[in-house]
């Protein structure tokens, strides 16, 4: 398999190090986080019972949120400085359009491209004071590059939150996040870098393929971000997997680019995505198909993350608890998108990213790790000894 991006496998049959490392290195990050502001935590949840504010979370998705906020400071508070008002109303105004005009997205996108790298990519050389003036400008960013939808959703709470303090607080708030966030790339480089060695050389080598294109921002994710959705996966299956085992129906959402050939995929459009019938032989998504079959779990294919969910029912989201695959950068946003339509989520990543969109001129199909899968859905060893491997298709 050729690794563009990042890889979980490296050059080993699975990728089963790999979830033993992020699993020992989340319980490092949230000890960590002890040394960096312990009461904020504490004060932002009892802003949020005493407001009325969404329904509470784990404490540990609230220390991610915390790490987030000042990862992206440290990525794009530069950037967000540089960004004017006119350009960035018209970049918002495209991406709410796109959002809601599916018929439109190819033009609007095409737009989009010619004005994201001379808007979107320009920073000053200084990192902006932490001041609540300053976080308002990121946020506005996030907002018009299109990609940060659901962390937008948290981190507009966090900034509600920010508003009742008063100047220096907000300041101490926000240096803890900045300096956890430092902290945090150090550490989780040491950590994971193994498995995302190959970022800065695409980062130096191909992002300028994209510059002109509406997932320069995308494409152009640092090497800490991978970091950061790797522990915010670990830490998000932690928190939702008591309400997902409750849930009487267990489905999987497979991304296109899992499939053996999209261009003569037979796969049948449903109200929850497309149903695999098996057209092709040595499909990832036909074999996990017939082990969904064997083990009770239903599998469907999305186009998108924006797609997904679109006519599910009601009664599909009281009953439906989900397992969301995608690649590192899609992850969260996809579980938070799931969780705020109450649908408890679970995440397996892919082993690498290579799809035709983003990564690969042709796309390679792409593999997820099945004993993380099968553990997610409480089929024990026994069991699963009695699967063979789903191969590589490629």
């Amino acid at each position: 398999m050729e690794t563009i991006t990042y890889s979980l496998k490296l050059n080993q049959e699975n990728s089963n190090k790999y979830y033993k490392q992020i699993k020992s290195f989340t319980d490092e990050v949230l000890r960590g986080f002890e040394r960096f502001g312990t009461s904020i935590i504490s004060d932002f949840i009892t802003y949020q019972k005493e407001n009325d504010i969404n329904k509470i979370r784990s404490y540990e998705e609230y220390i991610f949120e915390f790490l987030m906020l000042g990862t992206f400071w440290k990525i794009y508070s530069k950037k967000a400085s540089c960004l004017d008002e006119n350009p960035r109303k018209i970049l918002e105004g495209l991406v709410d359009e796109r959002n809601c005009n599916a018929s439109a997205k190819e033009t609007i996108d095409l737009i989009r491209g010619v004005l994201m790298k001379p808007f979107l990519l320009s920073e000053n050389d200084n990192t902006p004071d932490l001041t609540i003036e300053n976080f308002q400008k990121l946020l506005k960013y996030l907002k018009s590059t299109g990609d940060f939808n659901q962390e937008l959703k948290r981190l507009e709470v966090w900034k509600t939150f920010f508003e009742t303090k008063n100047p220096e607080n907000i300041s101490n708030y926000i240096e803890n996040a900045f300096l956890f966030a430092n902290w945090f790339e150090n550490r989780s480089k040491n950590a994971l870098g193994q498995y995302t060695a190959n970022i800065n050389k695409f980062l130096a080598e191909k992002h300028q393929e994209h510059f002109w294109k509406e997932d320069v921002i995308f494409c152009g994710r640092k090497e800490v971000e991978y970091h950061l959705n790797m522990v915010g996966a670990e830490i998000m299956n932690r928190s939702f997997r008591n309400d997902f085992r409750e849930r009487p129906i267990k489905t999987l959402l497979l991304p296109g680019c899992m499939r053996r050939s999209q261009e003569f995929c037979k796969a049948e459009e449903t109200d929850l995505g497309l149903r695999c019938t098996k057209c092709l032989k040595n499909c990832n998504v036909h074999e996990l198909t017939d082990i969904g079959h064997k083990f009770g779990f239903e599998v469907y294919i999305i186009s998108h993350e924006s797609s997904a969910f679109s006519k599910s029912s009601k009664k599909d989201r009281n009953e439906l608890g989900i397992i969301g695959v995608a690649c590192i950068s899609n992850l969260i946003a996809g579980g938070w998108k799931s969780d705020s339509l109450g649908i408890p989520a679970q995440c397996v990543l892919l082993d690498s990213a290579s799809c035709k969109s983003h990564w690969h001129d042709k796309g390679i199909p792409t593999n997820i790790n099945l004993n993380q899968l099968l553990k997610l859905l409480g089929i024990n060893n026994e069991k699963s000894n009695l699967l063979k491997p789903v191969p590589a298709s490629c």
